[in-house]
């Protein structure tokens, strides 16, 4: 019995240090986005570089977003004082690519929820060298 509950902690262990790790993303990431080409460059401290989305380039952060399926990347971005509002990037991990599956902005304010922006195809980050 005993030796039962320690490969149970054992494997519990194993699991919780696999889960709990998130992912450790740097470089430089580009794909066709509606006819734009679009950098995302990973910096430390979870921020991100977008460039070629936005007329100017934006910096945001990212987090990991455990959701029903597949761990997710989620990159939220807050526009220029000018114009406010809330930009979210929504990638699915292919090998060392991203596929991007969704994308979610909004206006600045109290109550306003981030709303779907139609995107053809299935544009898809590759890591540049």
């Amino acid at each position: 019995m005993k030796e039962i509950s320690n490969s149970s902690a054992l494997i519990f262990l194993i699991i919780f240090f696999l889960t709990s790790c998130g992912q450790d993303i740097q470089g430089s990431y580009s794909g066709l986005v509606e006819g734009k080409e679009v950098t995302l460059q990973f910096k430390d401290d979870k921020q991100v570089l977008i460039v070629g989305y936005f007329p100017v380039p934006l910096v945001g952060t990212w987090m990991e977003e455990k959701t029903f399926g597949e761990p997710m990347i989620w990159i939220s971005f807050d526009g220029p004082e000018e114009k406010p509002f809330r930009l979210r990037f929504e990638l699915k991990a292919e090998g060392e690519n991203f596929q991007l599956t969704g994308i979610k902005a909004r206006p600045l304010g109290k109550g306003t929820k981030l709303n779907s922006i139609k995107i053809q195809g299935d544009p898809v980050f590759k890591k540049s060298s």
